[in-house]
């Protein structure tokens, strides 16, 4: 089948967007994934919470797209400088089902990426540089846009699920304790997530940011978070994880989000990660929810994909990471 994204058809208009946009644009991206099967509701807080970020500048960073009068589309360029072993931009946003095959989304993607390896180029350091962005595998139109501008698929991720029952006993592991999210650690169990996520394809540093924002932002449950501890209290892994109640309508169940597990490489493989997974699941059942979700590279050099289904855990949806790298 042939794809055109250049027809004689009249191009949008790109413009930044504004605060004023965004009960619109989030409205525009429910459309798009109950459109693209994508089982999840972006809601109005979460957007403006990516969007409140100093990495995110509307004037420089953000398009909406306008067709015959109307929001079409919109993008945004998402920048994680660093200062080791990458730097990455990433390009977000969609087309509404409505405005699909006239030219809005290769205009949104064109933008996005000249301003993506702008913002690369910037910085001055001297790492590669990627240009990334990532689709449910099954959406055809966006992987031939993707391909369309010299994009090249780099990485596939999975989501897994596993109803809460039949759940494992809770371990008891030599010399660590599984604890209770506690306060006042926060900076103390960033710097071990850093260094548990070095080896991990993609991964740079998490500044403070993003960590308070990960932590403290839309979805989070500290309450049903856990990290483990050395007989000396210091923290060798995290499991912080995160409730998304406004997809449950659309799902028909309740899930909760294993969002980041992490163990430090000299502590992996003495089961640290199964029992933060197992206190997980508990507190996930006595907090009312029916299933529990984890997301997962499949080429995680840690083994997590083998060590979820283990676990119970099975493959609902899987996407893909497309990239650009960036002389």
């Amino acid at each position: 089948m042939a794809h055109r994204y250049d027809s004689g058809m009249s191009l949008p208009e790109l413009r930044p967007l504004t605060l004023e946009d965004l009960p619109a644009v989030a409205a525009l991206h429910q459309r798009s994934q109950r459109a693209d099967r994508v089982p999840q509701v972006l809601m109005l807080e979460e957007l403006e919470e990516e969007l409140d970020d100093d990495h995110v500048v509307f004037r420089t960073d953000t398009r909406a797209a306008i067709l015959d009068g109307r929001l079409a589309g919109y993008a945004y360029t998402y920048h994680l400088p660093s200062d080791v072993r990458e730097e990455r931009c990433y390009v977000f946003g969609t087309v509404d089902p409505d405005a699909r095959r006239k030219g809005v989304g290769a205009a949104l993607m064109r933008w996005g990426l000249e301003r993506g390896a702008a913002q690369l180029r910037s910085s001055g350091r001297d790492l590669p540089r990627f240009l990334r962005t990532d689709q449910k595998d099954d959406v055809v139109g966006a992987h031939a846009l993707f391909a369309h501008v010299g994009m090249q698929p780099v990485r596939y991720m999975e989501e897994l699920l596993r109803p809460l029952t039949e759940l494992p006993a809770l371990p008891v592991l030599e010399g660590v304790t599984i604890v209770p999210w506690p306060e006042g650690r926060d900076e103390e169990i960033r710097n071990e997530k850093n260094l548990a996520f070095a080896d991990h394809w993609g991964s740079t540093p998490t500044s403070a940011h993003h960590w308070h924002q990960l932590l403290h932002g839309f979805g989070s449950r500290l309450d049903l978070s856990f990290i483990a501890v050395d007989d000396a209290g210091v923290v060798v892994a995290h499991c912080v994880n995160k409730r998304f109640e406004a997809d449950d309508e659309l799902l028909g169940r309740s899930d909760a989000w294993i969002d980041s597990l992490g163990t430090l490489a000299q502590w992996r493989g003495r089961g640290i990660a199964s029992a933060l997974i197992a206190h997980s699941l508990h507190a996930f059942l006595a907090a009312g929810c029916t299933h529990a979700a984890i997301g997962v590279d499949s080429e995680n050099p840690t083994g997590a994909a083998l060590l979820y289904r283990r676990l119970g855990f099975e493959p609902v949806l899987r996407s893909i990471t497309h990239e650009l790298v960036v002389d």
